[in-house]
């Protein structure tokens, strides 16, 4: 799906991960809860939010701080995973929600309340990832990790 005009990179990014987040919402819906996607789909689009502009892709035979991207990779896989763990929580609660019988169930009659069930299931799955002290770890470790990599990046 082409846009009519250029949107940059973190933003063609954030909509793919979107769209992944919204297959994965649909999968969780299956019959078998064993036929649902894994989370996957997130891993790709949030390397692209998190990769430097100026540094050659890995592989091209450009030099580039090896060790400070490596480390810096490490931080981005660490983030993206407990990101892509929170976007899964958020469709297995929904699916659990809707799932759910008798008169604590929500009613959903409208597309307004299923979309104010999905904002509900998806604070509710970020809330439980930001509180965890693995999560404030992982975002210290990407945002060192990123100054080094630029730092070494301006000294080469």
């Amino acid at each position: 799906m082409g846009a009519p005009f250029d949107v940059p990179p973190f933003m063609a990014a954030w909509l793919e991960a979107q769209q992944a987040l919204a297959r994965l919402a649909g999968t969780v819906l299956a019959a078998n809860p064993a036929e649902s996607a894994a989370p996957q789909p997130f891993a790709e689009p949030y390397r692209l939010l998190f990769a430097l502009p100026g540094f050659p892709a890995a592989g091209t035979g450009a030099a580039m701080p090896e060790a400070s991207l490596r480390r810096y990779q490490l931080a981005a896989e660490q983030v993206g995973k407990l990101l892509n763990e929170a976007a899964a929580d958020a469709g297995r609660r929904l699916g659990a929600a809707l799932a759910a019988d008798g008169p604590d169930a929500p009613a959903i009659t409208s597309l307004q309340q299923l979309q104010t069930l999905w904002i509900d299931c998806g604070e509710a799955a970020w809330s439980a990832a930001a509180h965890r002290e693995e999560f404030a770890e992982a975002q210290a470790e990407l945002l060192a990790a990123w100054v080094a990599l630029r730092a070494a990046g301006q000294a080469r």
